[in-house]
């Protein structure tokens, strides 16, 4: 497979970001999985493992938006929603970075004006919850080549079915 033929962008919903920060140890370093583990979770651990397995040999730019951020404050557990800010604000400053080094991606401002022609065109009314499609439009407007995520509730339930 040729360079131009792997992805090189991921969009991880909050979701995933929620998930990673339960379960950093087994996504990064393969560890077991905790007893009592669902047979879903332990088939995303191992899903996600081996996405970020293959992330890192392919050198993978991990994006999320400002729109995370808005869904991760709204967590009710004050201990939780600290530790989700700090595992935010680590991605955050990545991605921030790659935005302003990089010239084929938007800057906040344009991708704001982008995301809003995109949802008012009603391409992505197919998905019933707005924060999905907000997240969703992100990941379009920063030219992502893969959307990651664990929404069972909303998002992959059509797609199972």
């Amino acid at each position: 497979m040729r360079r131009e033929n792997v992805p090189g962008r991921v969009f991880l919903d909050t979701s995933v970001v929620n998930f990673i920060l339960d379960h950093g140890e087994q996504i990064h370093e393969g560890a077991a999985h905790p007893k009592g583990t669902s047979e879903r979770d332990a088939q995303d651990l191992d899903a996600l493992y081996n996405i970020f397995l293959t992330g890192a040999r392919a050198m993978w730019q991990l994006a999320i938006s400002p729109f995370t951020y808005y869904e991760v404050a709204r967590t009710k557990d004050a201990v939780r929603r600290h530790y989700l800010e700090s595992w935010f604000s680590e991605i955050w400053q990545y991605w921030r970075d790659l935005v302003q080094c990089s010239d084929d991606l938007p800057s906040f401002a344009e991708a704001e004006n982008l995301r809003v022609s995109l949802l008012a065109s009603g391409q992505l009314d197919a998905l019933p919850d707005l924060p999905d499609r907000v997240l969703l439009c992100d990941a379009i407007v920063y030219r992502c080549d893969m959307f990651c995520t664990r929404d069972w509730r909303t998002i992959l339930t059509g797609a199972t079915s």
